[in-house]
């Protein structure tokens, strides 16, 4: 077993609910697994890979096809060397995207289904040998994880609370606030509740290659260097040499870059720019490259004044070509537009227009396909910001001519993607101006160019539920999940349009799925409460409504709801309770007077209740 050093301890992984850890107390342990999770071992999916090939491999044997269709994308993603055997069964354009075309990168929260993925593909490799069996898995080097995999185990030991996560760590240098997440460490000594032999799934890395490293440097196909880069930082970083670890260390960023695993991707970022200079020489080309694949892993995890320095200090001095200097105004108009929390419209404006002066200056020195593509994509960050200028149909116009200038000019095959957001951004703006039937019409165009796009499915439903168009948003949301790893939202959503189909088992089976992959949803709690209420099922209304009242800002709704449910109860006071911290939070709220009037009423103060009364006819008739 694996055995922890002065400054590491083991500790269990739980929900920090007390009833819960009592659940999942210790119990004899029938099998046990051993990982290591330091990523500097297996890069992102350290010590994950090894445990989901064990599920696969398993799941493979059995009549689980259905649930490995559900989750290829995970499975293609995280088992790399299996890759030809499993496939990628729904690959999105971003996907297949490479190089200029690739105009678009994956969410944040992309990256997060897969761990949804990878916590069902366990949960049931776990539920086929029984129920009754204990499973432990010992993590080691937990706090050597990176965000993806930390994120991986304490889903699973939040989700499959039959499988008991014991992690060697410090507890201190997570990248995750706990107490958020409902989770806790508690100190454990393992060894003495172990009863299973442990399994060890710890790979080896593999022994530093010469020749593959003179091979691969000297090529940009990132996706070479996947199984080899971890071995590569290793030797050079045991030799002294950090060029070398720079060299191999950014394409490692722009691999994850591409894949959307943005604070692995970022979390090389010391490691190469005190050595950009070396790296990138007097090639701009190349300079850019790496200063884009940069700023978007620390742009993406809320490093966006970090990110913005990078630009002004390693690229704004140094580029003089007019194609590279639009792609970086470009880019700084973004900053400005979309991810500094404190906009500057001002600014934005500025360096759009400065963007569009360089990449007429570029005409005539990159080649026409270059120049067509960029000036359009231009205008699209143009359009985005003349919505945020509330000049919407501007924006349209600039979407639609872009788009049919480059079908014009390139054909229907040349930078689908980069059309495909065209399309997408006009179906923004009209659903913005009110227009819905002209937003689905964009919608669909974009989803035929784009048919794996999990979101503009959820985005197409979502406007169906707003027409009342139930059954169509049903199946809009059906496609999502079929074209995507498990994400809370859209089984929500498709649990609404249940609701208003009066569907209840279909509703409540959406949104206990919802709450499984995202336990934190007071709007989802409440209108199951409403739901079971109406079933006359109140034990679970009230744990529901409880539970919305529990999550951040508490819930005058819930409130309301639960008092009615204590009224009912004849618990008049607990009533009285909920009531009174209804009227807290919303306190222009008359109809809450008027409740509160019966709690009174019930407790036989009558001058209270009268005086509540009065409120609420003051408050109709204000």
């Amino acid at each position: 077993m694996l055995q922890p050093n002065d400054n590491n301890k083991y500790f269990h992984i739980q929900a920090s609910d007390a009833q819960r850890q009592r659940e999942a107390g210790f119990q004899a342990v029938e099998r046990a697994f051993e990982l290591n999770a330091d990523f500097n071992r297996h890069g992102v999916w350290s010590g994950v890979s090894e445990l989901v090939e064990q599920a696969w491999l398993h799941l493979n044997d059995q009549d689980s096809d259905e649930l490995l269709d559900k989750h290829n994308y995970a499975l293609y993603m995280v088992l790399a060397e299996h890759r030809e055997q499993i496939g990628l069964k729904y690959a999105c354009l971003t996907d297949t995207a490479s190089g200029a075309e690739k105009t678009r990168n994956f969410p944040l929260d992309r990256a997060y289904r897969m761990v949804n993925s990878l916590v069902e593909i366990v949960k049931q490799w776990k539920a086929s040998a029984g129920a009754q069996q204990k499973w432990r898995i010992v993590v080691g080097n937990f706090s050597d994880a990176n965000y993806l995999a930390s994120r991986f185990f304490l889903e699973l030991a939040r989700r499959v609370t039959d499988i008991d996560i014991l992690v060697l760590t410090d507890g201190e240098t997570l990248p995750f606030d706990l107490a958020q997440l409902g989770m806790a460490l508690n100190p454990v000594h393992p060894i003495d509740t172990l009863s299973a032999q442990a399994e060890p799934l710890i790979r080896e890395m593999p022994a530093f290659d010469a020749t593959l490293y003179e091979q691969l440097i000297s090529t940009n196909d990132m996706m070479s260097w996947e199984n080899s880069f971890s071995s590569m930082l290793a030797h050079f970083e045991q030799t002294g040499d950090p060029l070398s670890v720079a060299k191999v260390a950014i394409r490692a960023l722009c691999l994850y870059n591409h894949y959307g695993y943005y604070h692995e991707s970022a979390s090389f970022v010391d490691k190469v720019l005190p050595y950009l200079e070396q790296l990138v020489g007097d090639d701009q080309i190349t300079r850019w490259s790496y200063l884009g694949n940069i700023f978007q892993g620390m742009v993406t995890t809320g490093r966006e004044h970090e990110a913005l320095a990078v630009i002004l200090k390693y690229a704004q001095p140094y580029l003089t070509q007019p194609s590279l200097k639009a792609r970086m105004h470009y880019l700084l108009s973004m900053v400005y537009l979309r991810y500094l929390k404190q906009q500057d419209l001002e600014k934005a404006q500025q360096h759009i227009m400065l963007s569009k002066q360089e990449i007429a200056t570029a005409q005539g020195k990159v080649s026409d396909l270059e120049h067509d593509f960029l000036s359009v994509f231009i205008d699209n960050g143009l359009a985005f910001l003349r919505v945020r200028q509330g000049r919407s149909e501007e924006a349209l116009q600039l979407c639609s001519e872009g788009f049919n200038f480059l079908t014009e000019r390139l054909g229907d095959e040349a930078h689908k993607l980069h059309r495909s957001v065209l399309l997408y951004n006009s179906a923004q703006v009209y659903t913005l101006l009110g227009e819905t039937e002209a937003a689905l019409k964009f919608y669909n165009e974009a989803v035929e160019m784009d048919p794996y796009y999990s979101e503009y499915y959820n985005e197409i439903g979502n406007l169906l539920q707003r027409l009342g168009r139930y059954q169509q948003a049903i199946g809009m949301y059906e496609s999502a999940i079929k074209y995507s790893a498990p994400y809370s939202e859209v089984y929500s959503n498709k649990g609404m349009c249940h609701v208003f189909l009066e569907q209840w088992p279909a509703a409540l089976e959406c949104f206990a799925h919802s709450l499984e992959l995202s336990p934190h949803q007071q709007d989802v709690y409440l209108v199951r409460g409403d739901v079971f209420s109406g079933f006359d099922e109140q034990d679970k209304a009230f744990a529901d409504y409880s539970r919305a009242i529990s999550l951040t800002g508490d819930s005058a709704t819930a409130r309301v709801n639960r008092a009615v449910i204590h009224y009912e109860r004849e618990q008049y006071d607990a009533a009285l309770r909920d009531m009174n911290r209804a009227i807290e939070l919303e306190p222009n709220n008359p109809s809450h007077y008027e409740n509160r009037a019966e709690i009174f009423k019930a407790l036989g103060n009558e001058a209270q209740a009268e005086a509540d009364l009065a409120r609420n006819i003051d408050f109709v008739t204000a």
